[in-house]
């Protein structure tokens, strides 16, 4: 289990509760139920038809289980219902699957992180892909060919974002628990790079010496092949002799950058840096700004970034929508393919332009900085290009999606972190005329229930 941990007095249930009418704790006395496991859910836990008997009346809900397998019998409390839907604890593993194994984290049953280090790898890999297969099924989206899943099970993490809280017994660093506030600390994590876990023992020996007591923190930290670059992001404004403190320990460390922001800002800033943070794609040399979306794993990166090139190596000019740092369209630039990168994030933008600036004596690259889910660009502009790539955040991008396929751009490369965005914009392409040509999976979450996925479009 997890070591000792620190609770918000907020609980997720409490909070969820708010959100909907049709959602109510159960009494503490709610018989257990037995139950068989019939499948697991998109989130990664079991479920069950049973029988549920309520105001005199019976009728057949779903019990979602976490940590359970299809084919299970298992004993659970009722804690919730939502609608037709019950949410339970698991009390007692009565019959065991024979794809159960023991998991490689002591924290994975208490820690919100992973969802199936209980489950074998060759059957979280098939349940994994076939999830993915039903949706697209059951959505009615055809695809010609089926790249396949890859994943990055021998490649740990290299971003994270924890949690700190210093209370007067001790502090506490690690993740929120399943559906709470609850601070996991945690014990021999199996998806974190050894650099990662390195990095959060320093900041919770550098923390518990400075943070005020009381005082919630989230830190985002990506680890580069130069060092860990640390975006320290508290609850509530901090004094400026704690300021002082935290950058005159950051230069004790072997951290590379140390910035600060408070909820509710937009611009960091520095409090310590001894050499900038560098990543290289396609020959550039690129210093994200702190805080920066990083792909999870090195392979994930290296495997999108190369499906990207092969679909659109031979384009002209190519539009990279949401485009950060150029994750996805850098390494395009080395094959002459002039790339127009939007995005809303001013200081990604400048680090793409900056980078490419080092090294090109052409003029290939153009940025623009837009809020493409307030303000698409409209079909118009998107008909000038003859390759689009778009990476959305995870409630997609629909009305940019209705104004690419108002157009007759020859090829479109989307990537999601959620299968169901991805699904529904599709859709949309689909019914414009486009084809779905070739769909892969990347796995770069190990145990958990989430997917990204790589989708090629052509226009008929």
């Amino acid at each position: 289990m997890g070591k000792s941990r620190y609770s918000k007095v907020r609980k997720w249930r409490s909070r969820k509760q708010k959100l909907g009418s049709n959602r109510q704790n159960l009494p503490k006395n709610t018989p257990i139920i037995e139950v068989k496991i019939d499948r697991i859910s998109s989130k990664g836990d079991g479920v069950s038809l049973a029988s549920w008997k309520e105001h005199e009346q019976e009728n057949i809900v779903e019990i979602y289980v976490p940590n359970t397998l299809p084919g299970e019998v298992v004993r659970t409390q009722p804690i919730t219902k939502i609608g037709n839907r019950i949410e339970a604890d698991l009390l007692e593993l009565v019959t065991a699957s024979v794809e159960r194994r023991p998991p490689e984290c002591n924290s994975f049953s208490s820690c919100g992180g992973c969802q199936l280090q209980h489950m074998s790898f060759s059957a979280y890999i098939n349940w994994k892909q076939q999830s993915i297969l039903t949706l697209f099924q059951d959505s009615n989206i055809k695809f010609h060919e089926f790249g396949g899943l890859f994943t990055s099970q021998d490649q740990k993490r290299r971003r994270a974002n924890f949690k700190f809280k210093r209370t007067k017994e001790k502090s506490f660093i690690g993740f929120f628990a399943s559906k709470s506030y609850q601070i996991i600390e945690l014990d021999n994590c199996a998806v974190l790079s050894k650099e990662l876990l390195a990095t959060k023992e320093l900041i919770r020996d550098g923390f518990n010496k400075i943070m005020p007591i009381g005082i919630t923190i989230a830190i985002n930290v990506n680890h580069f092949e130069n060092g860990s670059d640390v975006l320290i992001i508290p609850e509530q404004k901090l004094t400026n002799n704690t300021e002082v403190e935290l950058a005159s320990w950051a230069s004790e460390t072997n951290f590379i950058r140390v910035s600060i922001v408070y909820v509710g800002q937009d611009e960091s800033r520095l409090l310590y840096q001894n050499s900038a943070p560098s990543i290289e794609w396609g020959g550039i040399s690129i210093t994200p700004p702190p805080g920066s979306f990083l792909q999870p794993t090195l392979f994930g990166e290296n495997k999108l970034q190369n499906l990207v090139f092969l679909a659109h190596k031979d384009a002209t000019h190519c539009l990279d929508l949401f485009a950060g740092c150029g994750t996805l369209s850098a390494k395009l630039l080395s094959q002459n393919v002039r790339i127009t990168a939007i995005d809303s994030n001013k200081r990604c933008l400048e680090a793409y332009q900056s980078g490419y600036r080092n090294v090109a004596k052409d003029n290939l690259l153009k940025t623009e900085m837009r809020n493409l889910i307030k303000a698409p660009v409209r079909s118009e502009f998107v008909k000038n290009f003859d390759g689009i790539i778009l990476d959305p955040p995870r409630g997609g991008a629909y009305s940019q999606m209705k104004q690419i396929g108002q157009t007759n751009c020859p090829s479109v490369t989307y990537v999601s972190c959620n299968p169901f965005s991805f699904v529904k914009d599709a859709r949309i392409l689909i019914d414009a005329g486009y084809q779905l040509t070739q769909l892969s999976i990347l796995d770069q979450f190990s145990w958990t229930a989430h997917s990204e996925l790589i989708g090629n479009f052509k226009r008929l």
